[in-house]
Parts: structure tokens; C-alpha cells; sequence
């Protein structure tokens, strides 16, 4: 099963686990989206908002109805809101948080019994904002924070017994996707009007690998996450951020290489 299945990281997810000949479930908002991965890929597809527990009902009920017998579950469904604390409403601020968070919590909820049936994997798309304190993007920065804990308190809770259920999280960073695009629609209007590939070359200045990721390198995180290969792998957050987190930005103007372009 994969939240947010219809675009971006979520999408990439399932067309490559059906190349790995998994039976593949994805759900999100807008059907013309999902209906686009069932074309391109033949999984099943429920539409839902994560952010009901209505929906998460249905969903896990299409899971039940399937027959099929859930072993992973990917929470790809997010969502952002800018703006800095004192900018952002409480509005924007919940619902931020009854995407990432609360929607992830609750559809784990009501998908459990079925994952503890035979075992599985259960893998949170965070980022790398998780950890950090970005500027401008209060609720998605705390609620990816908060993701993490949730996976790490789902890790103990449900490590133990003949069938556990491990949870991980992989934390990309600057991730090609539909969002991705647009924020970087309106962060190169902000920089002096730099078109998309200009605006996602100079955020990425700093990475080592020098370019964002393209979303098939997060799902194959994901896709090793969910295998047996992983089968020891319990709690980690696994960064796929291109090397990011380890520059020390107090250092750059020191280093010719690391300094920003102008």
C-alpha cells in the first residue's frame, strides 16, 4: 500500500514495485492521478485523503477486500504550507499536520491488524527537514520531525514477536517532483525570476552531488526498506540527500569550492 501513489516520490514508488513484481495498492486525492499509475502500471488504486478517517477506512477495507496479504505499507502523502511561525495560521498549520502526521498515524492504526498477520515493513517519507530548522516552512519541517518519532516509536512497539513489523523512514532531499517543480516555480521568481532547472541548481549548490534527486533514487531506499534485504533494519532514518546534511555551512566561505554561485 502507498499513500500518495499518484504522484512524485509516491508514484515512483509504485511503478518500481511493480516492476519487482510486487501486487502494488495506492491511494491519494485525485483520481485522475491515480488513474494515470493504473494505466502506466496495472496496480489497484482507492481514492482517499489521508487526512480522513473515513477514507483510511475504505482504504483499509479495499486492503481486506483484496484478498491480498499486506506486507509493506509507504507513507509517500504530503503536503506544505510556507511560511515562518508567527506567518502561518492555525488552519495551515493543522492541516499540515493531519497529512503528514495524523494521516500517516491513523491509516498505520487501521492497516496494522492486517501487517501484523504475516509480518512486514513499514516505510515514512520524511526529509532531511526533519532534523533541521529551515527557514519558512515551520509545519512541514515539525510535522517530518514528528513523522520520525512516530516511526521510531512504531519500531519498539511492533519489532517483537514471529511477525514483526519493522519501521524505517528515508529523509530525501531536494526530490524532483509535481511540488518540487512548483516550489521551485516560486522560489525562482523570488531569485531574480531563475527559471525551474535554475532555481533547482542553485538550492542544490551546497549538495555534493551537485543536482537534486530524481524521485526513482528515493523509492529505491524505499523498495530496500521494504525487503527482506532489510530484514534487520529497524528505526533508521536513512538520508537520501545527496551528501547535504554533512556540510558544514560555518565553513563555506572558507572553501572556494563550497561557496555559493553568484
Amino acid at each position: 500500500m502507498v499513500t500518495g501513489g499518484g504522484s512524485g516520490i509516491g508514484a515512483s514508488v509504485a511503478q518500481l514495485l511493480r516492476t519487482r513484481h510486487y501486487d502494488v495498492m495506492i491511494t491519494g486525492r485525485r483520481e485522475d492521478r491515480l488513474a494515470n499509475i493504473v494505466a502506466k502500471t496495472g496496480c489497484l488504486a482507492v481514492r482517499g485523503d489521508v487526512a480522513s478517517t473515513d477514507d483510511n477506512a475504505r482504504v483499509a477495507e479495499a486492503v481486506r477486500a483484496s484478498g491480498l496479504a499486506l506486507r509493506g505499507l509507504v507513507h509517500a502523502a504530503g503536503i506544505m504550507e510556507v511560511g515562518r511561525v508567527a506567518e502561518t495560521s492555525l488552519e495551515a498549520w493543522q492541516g499540515v499536520l493531519s497529512v503528514n502526521l495524523t494521516g500517516a498515524f491513523d491509516l498505520t492504526r487501521q492497516l496494522l491488524p492486517q501487517l501484523r498477520t504475516h509480518g512486514g515493513s513499514i516505510v515514512m517519507v520524511g526529509s532531511v527537514a526533519a532534523d533541521r530548522a529551515p527557514t519558512g516552512i515551520a509545519a512541514y519541517a515539525v510535522s517530518k520531525a514528528a513523522l520520525v518519532a512516530l516511526a521510531n516509536v512504531l519500531a519498539v512497539e511492533e519489532g517483537r514477536g514471529a511477525r514483526p513489523v519493522r519501521c524505517n523512514v528515508v529523509n530525501p532531499g531536494w526530490t524532483r517532483s509535481e511540488m518540487a517543480d512548483e516550489e521551485m516555480r516560486e522560489a525562482g521568481a523570488h531569485m531574480g525570476g531563475l527559471d525551474v532547472e535554475a532555481a533547482y541548481a542553485e538550492v542544490t549548490t551546497l549538495v555534493p552531488l551537485g543536482r537534486p534527486a530524481e524521485s526513482v533514487e528515493v523509492a529505491n531506499a524505499i523498495a530496500w526498506l521494504l525487503s527482506d534485504e532489510a530484514s534487520y533494519v529497524n528505526g533508521a532514518s536513512i538520508a537520501v540527500d545527496g551528501g547535504h546534511r554533512w556540510i558544514d555551512a560555518g565553513a563555506v566561505p572558507l572553501d572556494f569550492e563550497l561557496r555559493p554561485r553568484s
